[in-house]
């Protein structure tokens, strides 16, 4: 059982065999460590501490949403972009193979990013036709990724990731200016965000390596929600009395 929880945790990669799941597990036995293994399940755990960070990353812009009953500050093409940005992560990492302490916490954060779509699609009232354009899109979308795109393009999920992203961060950036208010949005989110991002640039040179199209997509995010941290600090003020 413990073995089987190991492989799982430790995915499919082809990583040193100094510090496979079967190594590492009879050396913690005999209270022995090497270094490798001291590497990788220090990586390890840290995967499994951003994915239980993740179990709440959207829940402050959730709550806000609920108890003002107002999706201020988020927008229908925000929401879809970014929505969009953590499917396509996740998928990558699925088909790839990677280890889901590496990739997991964007299947997690794409179901709580979709909640947020229904809640906006709810508060300003989007018509159905809008609704259902965007699920039978998304649906077409997933199936060709699994079914249609070849191995030798997966790459091509995260590169398109980065001018998404921007897109997506960037709404949310120029709304802010323009309204001086950061309306729904929640620094506690934009904090996680950040931290993760960097983070995970560390963690994906340990379990992967340098694969520069999950790394530079952490490092954008990194700057973008940076920036949205800030925003929503110097426009604290201005958003409180703009739900009073």
């Amino acid at each position: 059982m413990l073995n089987a929880i190991a492989e799982f945790v430790w995915g499919e990669e082809n990583g040193d065999p100094l510090a496979s799941p079967q190594v590492c597990l009879d050396m913690i036995a005999d209270l022995t460590l090497s270094m490798p293994c001291f590497k990788k399940l220090l990586a390890k755990m840290i995967g499994i501490a951003i994915l239980a960070a993740s179990c709440i990353n959207k829940a402050p812009i959730i709550y806000n949403i609920v108890s003002n009953k107002s999706a201020a500050g988020l927008s229908t093409k925000a929401q879809y972009s970014e929505l969009l940005v953590y499917a396509n992560a996740a998928l990558y990492g699925l088909l790839q193979g990677n280890p889901f302490t590496a990739y997991g916490e964007t299947v997690i954060v794409s179901l709580q990013v979709a909640a947020i779509t229904a809640l906006v699609w709810k508060y300003q009232r989007i018509n159905e036709k809008e609704i259902m354009a965007a699920l039978l899109a998304f649906g077409l979308y997933l199936a060709l990724v699994v079914n249609v795109v070849p191995e030798t393009y997966y790459f091509m999920l995260l590169s398109g990731n980065l001018p998404i992203l921007v897109y997506s961060r960037g709404l949310m950036i120029v709304g802010n200016f323009t309204e001086k208010h950061t309306g729904a949005q929640s620094s506690g989110t934009h904090l996680m965000n950040f931290a993760g991002s960097l983070i995970r640039i560390l963690t994906t040179i340990q379990e992967i390596g340098f694969d520069w199209a999950m790394l530079s997509g952490y490092i954008i995010s990194v700057t973008l929600n940076v920036t949205l941290l800030t925003q929503t600090i110097l426009y604290k003020e201005n958003t409180n009395r703009y739900f009073e």
